[in-house]
């Protein structure tokens, strides 16, 4: 249910302006999540499983680990206290999370423990930088911008394909990769054209190619592992909040007041499926190669013979 609830709380923090939101969003960056029995009450905002634990990660930097799934929860320590948006694990012990202020986590026990690797701070420097190298006034000033803000944009979404190859992406066009497992960072938001600086929702790897989706339908595909990106023609108008495939190799794309495309030609063209009219929230591959969706009302629809 992530991307729905971030596509319409991501703005609240930003109506705060000047000195008195960067010093705010500092302390949060700065300030360790407070470990609390309250904590087992706060809005958890995604979920994951690490081996045979559950990661689940929310408002206020709160990490929960539950190891026999789901009947108890415990506090993780984590050293911001931001609001977390998703957590991936690549591996029993290896995990990252997202979330405003440009925060990316990691952790190498598991979720037991979580290090900062990254905040909106680092990342306004590096595409700053990047701009710098390229040139383009247009983007330099863009960039500048982006330091003025301060650490006020939040990531939504992330995709790591093994422990060293990760993506992060998130509001006002927020993109970066690391190709060394978080030691070094590079900006994507120059390979991305976006001119508006519109949300991206979702990054989702589907065979060798790599597919953003965001506000007003925008959609993209990266042939590259993310060092340029091309348009695709977009099925709609409509906020995509999610991507993913099925075992046959058929990519779904789904959205607001329930938006859901299909395509067979890596998003070249899609076909409408017509859902009722409830935003797509959430969606994800299971097991057997079908696809499992979700919608604000909780309810679930699940792909058969290739199509929902």
């Amino acid at each position: 249910m992530k991307n729905f609830v971030f596509g319409a709380a991501i703005l609240l923090p930003l109506a705060v302006s000047g000195s008195v939101a960067t010093a705010g969003l500092s302390d949060v960056l700065d300030r360790p999540a407070l470990v609390s029995e309250h904590a087992l009450r706060a809005a958890m905002l995604a979920v994951t499983r690490s081996g045979h634990r559950l990661v689940a990660v929310g408002e206020r930097g709160i990490a929960l680990l539950s190891d026999d799934n789901g009947k108890t929860w415990r506090q993780a320590r984590v050293p911001v206290s931001t609001t977390l948006t998703q957590v991936v694990f690549v591996d029993e012990k290896q995990g990252w999370a997202a979330g405003h202020s440009g925060v990316l986590l990691s952790t190498r026990d598991g979720g037991e423990s979580w290090q900062l690797r990254l905040d909106g701070r680092a990342v306004a420097q590096l595409e700053l930088a990047a701009a710098k190298q390229s040139g383009d006034a247009r983007r330099i000033a863009d960039a500048e911008r982006l330091v003025a803000d301060g650490p006020d944009k939040p990531f939504l979404d992330l995709h790591f394909d093994d422990a060293n190859k990760g993506y992060a992406v998130g509001a006002y066009g927020l993109a970066v990769r690391t190709l060394d497992g978080g030691a070094t960072w590079q900006s994507m938001m120059g390979a991305i054209d976006n001119p508006k600086a519109r949300h991206y929702y979702a990054v989702q790897r589907v065979g060798t190619d790599l597919y953003l989706c965001g506000e007003q339908g925008l959609l993209y595909r990266s042939t590259d592992d993310g060092a340029s990106f091309a348009a695709l023609p977009s099925p709609g108008k409509g906020s995509l909040f999610g991507m993913a495939s099925d075992r046959g190799g058929q990519l779904f794309a789904y959205g607001l007041r329930g938006a859901l495309f299909r395509s067979v030609d890596h998003g070249a063209s899609w076909d409408k499926v017509e859902m009722p009219p409830v935003s797509l929230t959430a969606g994800l591959t299971l097991t057997d190669g079908s696809v499992l969706l979700a919608d604000e009302r909780g309810h679930l629809v699940r792909s058969k013979n290739g199509a929902p």
